[in-house]
């Protein structure tokens, strides 16, 4: 599990970066759609990656509990209350 968070908070770095990259592409002194288009795709694709771990990470929450807390809760988990989660399982 500690792994899995770890691999979030890099994916979500990476993804803030694109997002930002893909902004700077819009601007008007900067423009240029087809960069802009493919930073954004970047983003979109780590995302992806991201979800595919946040269910993951969410899955090991579910079972650590013997199903006590339910995926659709435990992914709220580690979105809203992530130090929590890392605190409990480091």
């Amino acid at each position: 599990m500690k792994e899995l968070l770890k691999k979030m908070r890099v994916l979500e770095q990476e993804m803030e970066k694109a997002e930002q990259q893909s902004e700077y592409w819009l601007q008007e002194e900067h423009y240029d759609i087809e960069q802009s288009n493919r930073f954004e795709a970047e983003a979109d694709s780590i995302y992806e990656n991201l979800y595919q771990l946040l269910d993951q990470a969410a899955e090991v929450i579910v079972s650590t509990t013997f199903g006590r807390v339910d995926k659709s809760t435990a992914r709220a988990m580690i979105r809203e209350r992530r130090s929590d989660i890392e605190r409990l399982f480091a």
